[in-house]
């Protein structure tokens, strides 16, 4: 009896010196978890536009590509996002502290007509794959003990025990603390998603304010070129009113178009200004601190940049690997984890509680003894015992209450899905059909400059000859700025709408960014 004793005692103590919980807690009703699906590669997206120019590429401009490799290290809310995965560790390892092995000591002296010591010591350790538990101990009680409290006797080398408990029908597949360990293993695992879906939003974001900065430079040179024109034009006007070919409101009415174009320069310097400071939260230095970029730093091919025209027959593959990436559908996966481990463990609770437990104890070395020797008294005792325990609510509310309300939310994230489902097949639909349409415009858009600048160039001609008005010419002017901007606007838009895009597909644009669609050069 001794050496099964030791045996338990080794057994536990060993198990002590490391973690006893495996990845899943070894739930007997397995519930499979998810896997997170990498990005598929790029091979069906409808970008990204690829410039037929080859011009001298400034290594100074900022990049897109800049800005997202920047985002990773500096921005501030991506950092603090990270620490998600910090906080569920933190709750999965507290949840494994259910299974902890427990230590317990207890040392007592009493003084009077019964005097005694006592020592007692114990190994407590719970049992993950059946929900069971074991136990091993060394006690020694020397002294004078009242005939109740004769079993406190021990002889000197004190008694050895050890024993187990084992559930038989309730809690033996699954129980509470296997439930909160699986929950906290869940809700590390929704860490990845909840990450995943803030680094999307952010790399949304940080590609608008990008694409604003460019489109604001743009038009500012716009801005600053229509009101070169009208400065070069001033001699012109100003030696013809002279000469007495022109009235002097001509040239008064150029003055006034000068002003009122160096007004509009001013104003497309506070757009400009107002883009840089807004991009600056997504540019920082290495220590955080945000960086307004230089006007110097913008990129000047937008203009010149003739993008392909995206592909719309690839919209199935590409609603397939929207529903396999987009991380609202891997936390739904996970949610609904979470709600049938709730269901398994409602339904084990509406079970009785059968239980069986046993015992064994054995005193060592010798003890003179008190009283008649026997029975409690007795310290050379062996002792086994062993039995089942059973309990059973009657009505068992609880119990069916939380299986109804498992039931109910197992449910409700199966409704909620289904429709999430849907709505990504919607946006997908319509991040490409505003791919096609925005380059639809953007060909229009670019038609109607070239024509704008062949009226702009004959009006030109035809002022100098003296056969158009400056207020005829000054609208065509405008007209060619405004066409030109629209191209710039458009250009911008689409770069923006392959951005969306990708996170529609639940694709990091900062991550596809470096990759190239096997149909480019």
């Amino acid at each position: 009896m001794s050496r099964l004793t030791l045996l338990l005692v080794l057994t536990v103590g060993c198990a002590g010196t490391r973690s006893p919980l495996p990845d899943r807690a070894l739930i007997s009703e397995v519930i499979s978890a998810p896997s997170v699906v990498p990005p598929a590669p790029i091979t069906v997206l409808p970008l990204p536009p690829t410039a037929k120019t080859n011009p001298i590429p400034n290594q100074n401009i900022l990049t897109l590509e800049e800005i997202f490799s920047n985002l990773s290290t500096t921005f501030p809310l991506i950092l603090a996002i990270e620490q998600e995965r910090v906080i569920a560790n933190g709750g999965r390892l507290s949840a494994e502290g259910n299974f902890d092995t427990l230590l317990k000591a207890r040392v007592s002296d009493q003084n009077g007509t019964f005097s005694n010591g006592r020592l007692d010591f114990s190994v407590d350790q719970p049992i993950m794959e059946n929900g069971g538990s074991v136990f091993a101990g060394w006690r020694m009680g020397q002294g004078n003990f009242p005939i109740y409290y004769g079993d406190r006797k021990t002889a000197d080398g004190g008694e050895f025990r050890a024993g187990f408990s084992l559930p038989i029908l309730r809690d033996r597949p699954i129980d509470r603390r296997r439930v909160a360990l699986r929950q906290a293993q869940i809700l590390e695992q929704l860490a990845d998603p909840f990450i995943q879906r803030t680094r999307l939003d952010i790399s949304r974001a940080a590609a608008v304010a990008y694409w604003n900065w460019v489109a604001a430079g743009i038009q500012y040179r716009i801005a600053s070129d229509l009101l070169n024109l009208a400065r070069d034009r001033q001699d012109f006007v100003d030696e013809r009113f002279k000469l007495g070919a022109d009235p002097e409101s001509v040239t008064v009415l150029n003055r006034r178009l000068t002003a009122s174009r160096q007004e509009s320069l001013l104003s497309a310097e506070r757009t400009l200004q107002q883009a840089a400071i807004r991009l600056s939260l997504y540019y920082r230095t290495a220590d955080g601190t945000a960086i307004v970029p230089a006007a110097e730093r913008l990129p000047d091919t937008l203009l010149k940049l003739i993008p392909e025209s995206p592909r719309s027959n690839q919209l199935e593959a590409d609603i397939q690997i929207a529903r396999q990436n987009r991380p609202e559908i891997i936390r739904f996966q996970l949610l609904k984890d979470r709600a049938a481990t709730e269901l398994a463990l409602a339904r084990n609770r509406t079970q009785p509680s059968l239980n069986f437990f046993a015992a064994a104890s054995q005193d060592l070395g010798f003890s003179k003894k008190t009283f008649i020797g026997s029975g409690p008294f007795s310290t050379d005792r062996t002792n086994a015992e062993f039995g089942l325990s059973y309990e059973l609510e009657a009505q068992r509310r609880e119990a069916l209450g939380r299986l109804r309300t498992a039931q109910g939310l197992l449910a409700q994230l199966t409704s909620q899905e289904r429709f999430a489902f849907d709505e990504i097949t919607a946006q997908v639909q319509d991040a490409t059909s505003e791919l096609i349409q925005t380059f639809k415009r953007l060909e229009q858009a670019r038609e109607e400059y070239q024509q704008a600048i062949r009226v702009r160039d004959l009006e030109t001609e035809s002022f100098r000859r003296g056969r158009t008005s400056l207020i005829d010419l000054n609208l065509q002017e405008i007209a060619t700025a405004e066409a030109q901007f629209k191209v710039a606007a458009l250009a911008a838009s689409y770069q923006r709408a392959i951005n969306d895009y990708l996170i529609t597909l639940g694709l990091d644009p900062a991550i596809q960014s470096t990759a190239k669609p096997n149909n480019q050069p």
